[in-house]
């Protein structure tokens, strides 16, 4: 999906958005213009009221202002980072859901690298106060898997210095390797790394790219190969090493990170 205004899914019916904040006045003005822009757009003004929609409906993005309060009635405290607990929970439902943070604060990057050390991408991170086509540049963006963080909001490459020291003494010598190999992939098992890194199976990565399932399992199986990770011991799960090696390497490169 490009960037444009369309949130058309392939088979017509509209991309669906949970916006979550506590500012009625902000959370409206986000619902309208993502309607306009085509979404079906659902809204909560708290965390328990989003897991309770959540739990009922499947979303495929979400928008939500990091400072929200736990129920109804109580205040946002920002030093809580409700929103960036609730992200965790929406991701650990939906890995593919993209995830749209907003904050009125610029200190907040090492609170989101709590949610990256999860190992899922398609996150986006704004601050409040962009421009409105910046909001739906960000919500394509992370339903394409991508970690797009404002300049502003932290120093991505300092995020993927302490992204990588906080894996594990098992996972660092896997990750670290696979990082200096990246280069050697071709442009299609670039695609198709990229691709599962985003968190996409092996069989929508075939129907995405028109190809046979048993052709992707074969460039999959060479791409491991090649990043080093057709040795990782089954507990650490190559998929899960793939996707770690990818965050740290468009963080390192401000996600700019792009085929050979």
């Amino acid at each position: 999906m490009g960037n444009a205004g369309t949130a058309a899914r392939l088979s017509g019916a509209p991309l669906a958005v949970l916006v979550v904040d506590d500012d009625a006045f902000n959370r409206e003005g986000v619902r309208l213009y993502l309607a306009q822009a085509g979404f079906q757009v659902s809204e909560a003004g708290d965390e328990a009221g989003a897991r309770l929609m959540a739990a009922h409906q499947l979303f495929d993005a979400a928008v939500l202002d990091v400072s929200i309060p736990a129920v109804a009635g109580q205040r946002a405290y920002p030093a809580q980072s409700l929103g960036i607990r609730l992200a965790q929970h929406l991701k650990r439902q939906r890995p593919r859901m993209g995830i749209v943070l907003f904050s009125a604060y610029e200190d907040r990057g090492q609170e989101v690298l709590e949610l990256l050390e999860m190992g899922v991408r398609g996150i986006a991170y704004k601050l409040k106060g962009c421009r409105p086509q910046l909001l739906l540049e960000a919500i394509h963006a992370a339903l394409q898997g991508k970690v797009v963080i404002d300049a502003e909001v932290t120093d991505t490459r300092l995020l993927a210095r302490e992204l990588l020291k906080r894996l594990s003494v098992e996972e660092r010598p896997f990750v670290e390797r696979a990082l200096g190999y990246i280069d050697s992939l071709t442009s299609r098992e670039w695609q198709i790394a990229d691709a599962l890194a985003a968190s996409h199976s092996a069989e929508g990565v075939a129907e995405e790219m028109g190809v046979s399932l048993k052709t992707v399992e074969n460039y999959i199986s060479r791409l491991y190969q090649k990043l080093g990770l057709d040795e990782v011991p089954g507990h650490l799960r190559r998929s899960n090493l793939l996707t770690k090696t990818w965050l740290v390497r468009s963080l390192s490169e401000g996600d700019t990170a792009h085929a050979p």
